[in-house]
């Protein structure tokens, strides 16, 4: 670490950890080619044989597990193909996110090409995520015997034993945090249950989904690839393994898909087809789909994504954008009343391990969104609560890194009615009442299960030239993605800038355009996101990008 110093754009207060010198062998850059950054970076990040290289960056040359390593895998394929051939109700029950969007969709195509007389569910989000017994009984009340769930119902042990009460078998398909003890299932597929070192372990709920859809109908599976990447991004699943390499197949299916509804939700968002990447994904189509979760219904993204009727795509995809655009305005007014309360009551941020923050008006579809902001903002596990007065308070929280705060709500369980999530991003419901009791706890439990990062480090992949960073040098870069959790993007340095000039831009002018010189006297133009509150560089200074 060379010390803590201005980094400029990035992180004004974080030490760098500057890159570490490794002796590339001949062989790896010659089968690498193209920029030498390319195969360093690859031997940095452990990829140390030409053959690992090769699988990482050409998904050709990749090995794609067998989907039966899923444990109860093919048991699940087993009973679907007995319910299709006897003419058994299959119902799919999904989550409403992006995540539980897509896999209801890769499911609901699977068993439809096989002929299955097949129904789906997704809950409205007042309801909560998860199984619930009154959609149990209506299930069963339309002869449905057997539910398969998708991105959902791992830790659902009662609405299981209820389903199995009224007549009904399940099979659950989940990526969540694994209970002690398993539901009453007839089979549970989750890549939790796997070795975590295991190239299938990191696999969100469409993933999970596409392998079970391959088990069923080969042909018909590789048609969703698109929706993989889709959901698989959206959810910010960890890039390993097998998920990388279905993001990278799906993202060519996305540049070139026939979904009328994508099309339709490309021609809306002025999205080119053929320029996608995961950061389109995660700015641009993922926050559409979850804007009908948020603010709608789920099930029309379940119907966008499926529909072959031209006409009919282009009316969701309308109403896909229109929502979304209210979601950007709901997460301001949030956001702003959130740093209000904040402002009013120091002490809720001071005083505790993690931020808890309640209000009855705030729309729970939207209250993620800000818990993720303000996390990052200040550094520490956010929560926040919709609490409408006589009802159950639904809670979204997000986490920072090393604290796991699904971990600190388990600690915490006595006090919720009901709780799920990941390390990063959790849900709960409470009763108002609880609520100061709950901060206390949660902060408690953080307290005692954060391990300390301090002091904040960045680590660089490479220290380049004003002059590097062109559109060619780009484009090497690129082999290395898509990038996200388990494949960082690129974070390179120049040394010994100037800035020259500045404004302020944004609808309320919270980030800034600045234009920085070098020594040789070359400029560039740079973006410094959420630097309203920050002071510009002054003299000579080293930026991190």
């Amino acid at each position: 670490i060379s010390g803590c110093r201005i980094t400029g754009i990035s992180n004004p207060m974080s030490c760098w950890l500057e890159p570490e010198t490794v002796a590339v062998p001949s062989a790896l850059l010659e089968a690498v080619g193209g920029h030498p950054l390319v195969a360093h970076t690859l031997l940095r990040r452990g990829i140390d044989s030409v053959g690992a290289a090769r699988a990482f960056l050409d998904p050709a040359a990749y090995s794609h597990s067998d989907p039966t390593d899923l444990p109860d895998l093919a048991l699940a394929a087993e009973r679907l193909l007995q319910a299709v051939d006897q003419g058994q109700r299959i119902a799919v029950w999904g989550d409403f996110d992006a995540d539980g969007q897509t896999s209801n969709a890769v499911l609901l195509a699977a068993l439809r090409s096989l002929g299955a007389d097949v129904v789906f569910h997704i809950p409205a989000r007042q309801q909560g995520h998860g199984l619930h017994r009154e959609g149990m009984e209506r299930l069963a009340a339309s002869g449905t015997q057997l539910i398969l769930t998708c991105d959902t119902g791992v830790t659902a042990h009662d609405a299981v034993a209820h389903a199995n009460a009224l007549g009904m078998e399940v099979i659950i398909t989940d990526h969540h945090v694994l209970d002690k003890h398993l539901p009453p299932a007839l089979a549970v597929v989750n890549p939790l249950r796997l070795p975590a070192s295991h190239p299938m372990a990191t696999l969100p709920g469409v993933g999970v989904a596409y392998e079970v859809a391959l088990a069923l109908n080969p042909v018909q599976a590789e048609h969703s690839l698109d929706l993989v990447a889709l959901g698989t991004v959206a959810d910010v699943a960890t890039l390993r393994g097998d998920t990388r390499y279905l993001v990278q197949r799906g993202l060519d299916s996305l540049r070139r898909t026939e979904r009328p509804g994508l099309q339709a939700i490309y021609e809306a968002a002025n999205l080119k087809p053929e320029g996608i990447t995961e950061e389109q994904i995660g700015f641009l189509l993922g926050p559409r789909l979850n804007a009908l979760g948020r603010l709608s219904d789920a099930t029309r993204g379940v119907e966008l994504l499926t529909t072959e009727d031209q006409t009919r795509a282009r009316i969701l995809a309308s109403e896909v954008q229109g929502l979304n655009a209210r979601r950007q305005w709901l997460t301001k007014q949030v956001t702003d009343a959130a740093l209000g309360q904040i402002k009013r009551e120091p002490a809720l941020l001071n005083n505790y391990s993690a931020l808890v923050l309640s209000q009855a008006t705030w729309p729970p579809g939207i209250i993620g969104i800000v818990a993720g902001r303000l996390a990052e903002r200040f550094g520490k596990p956010a929560v926040l609560i919709s609490a409408p007065a006589e009802q159950l308070a639904r809670a979204s929280g997000r986490s920072v890194p090393g604290t796991d705060l699904i971990a600190s709500l388990a600690d915490c369980a006595p006090l919720l009615e009901s709780y799920g999530g990941h390390p990063g991003a959790a849900g709960f419901s409470i009763q108002p009442e609880r609520i100061p009791q709950f901060r206390e706890a949660l902060s408690r439990a953080v307290a005692s299960k954060t391990v300390d990062l301090s002091p904040s480090v960045l680590a660089l992949d490479a220290f380049v030239e004003l002059g590097d960073l062109n559109l060619e040098f780009v484009r090497e870069i690129h082999r290395l993605a898509p990038f996200g959790p388990g494949n960082p993007p690129l974070t390179l340095a120049i040394r010994n800038l100037r800035v020259l000039g500045e404004a302020t831009i944004g609808r309320t002018g919270e980030h800034r355009r600045v234009v920085v010189e070098d020594a040789q006297g070359r400029t560039q133009t740079v973006y410094w996101w959420q630097s309203m509150d920050q002071a510009v560089p002054r003299g000579r200074f080293d930026l991190a990008v």
